[in-house]
């Protein structure tokens, strides 16, 4: 099936309708599969061309304990555009940007960007909202856009999506400083699994709460994360986020006894 023209990219009323109501919006079929054909080799190449890179010190990597050995097995790239002139495509690519666009009834600018590969046995993530309470100046306008490379489901660990909390923070209260968040601030009757075919596009505000489960099947569950604010709120903050972000980690890890941390 053919991706959709420019004209019609942007999100029709009925779609913005259920975005501000719900807080996620999904699209199928925004891209060809000769598109989608190139982001899939392109995942593979970076995985190859890429092992040197690969490491618990490089700020870049992330890893994820398996949900049965506890060992620690890589997982993610954060950043990626600038490894991956693909990546980088997607990013700016016109559809994309006239669907957030759309939300935001402005110009938007990419804030970040990670490609995430969860390999089998990777445990998924708890629940938690994307823009962190305790950081000053996180931009509120903070959405993603969710491509998956490999067909999303329960049996991978699709994202899992809680509908119609993106108005506020979940917090307990006297606890800002909480990421993870606990199972009990959200209704499981409000879950929505974003089982997701390559091609399709899934877009969930920042306060949308969400989380995944382990991937409990033989193969990859890989899907590109793409994350923007409004021109209006802050402005293009790419190079200064991650600088940050980065600092964050560093002392993160320092925290926990290790040192040496680098960013390649």
């Amino acid at each position: 099936m053919n991706s959709p023209p420019l004209d019609r990219a942007a999100l029709s009323p009925t779609e913005l309708d259920d975005y501000q109501q719900h807080g996620y919006v999904v699209r199928r079929n925004l891209f060809a599969p000769v598109e989608v054909a190139n982001l899939q080799r392109e995942a593979v190449r970076l995985l190859v061309d890429n092992r040197d890179l690969i490491d618990p010190g490089n700020l870049r990597c992330r890893f994820m304990e398996h949900v049965e050995t506890g060992e620690p097995i890589f997982e993610v790239f954060d950043p990626v555009n600038d490894i991956s002139p693909v990546c980088a495509g997607f990013a700016s690519d016109p559809r994309i940007v006239a669907m957030v666009e759309s939300i935001y009834g402005e110009p938007a600018c990419l804030f970040k960007e990670k490609l995430i590969f969860k390999p089998p046995g990777a445990r998924g993530y708890d629940l938690h909202q994307d823009i962190p309470r305790y950081w000053p100046g996180f931009p509120r306008s903070f959405l993603t856009v969710l491509l998956p490379i490999d067909e999303a489901t329960a049996d991978n660990g699709c994202t899992e999506l809680y509908a119609g909390y993106h108005h506020d923070f979940l917090q307990p209260p006297g606890r800002p400083d909480l990421y993870m968040l606990p199972a009990d601030v959200v209704d499981s009757r409000r879950r929505v699994p974003l089982l997701l075919r390559p091609g399709d596009a899934a877009v969930f505000h920042g306060l949308t709460p969400h989380r995944s489960a382990p991937n409990r099947s033989p193969g990859l569950r890989r899907a590109l994360y793409l994350s923007y604010n409004a021109r209006s709120d802050g402005g293009d903050q790419r190079q200064r986020h991650y600088q940050e972000f980065q600092e964050r980690m560093r002392t993160h890890h320092e925290q926990q006894g290790r040192s040496g941390m680098y960013f390649r």
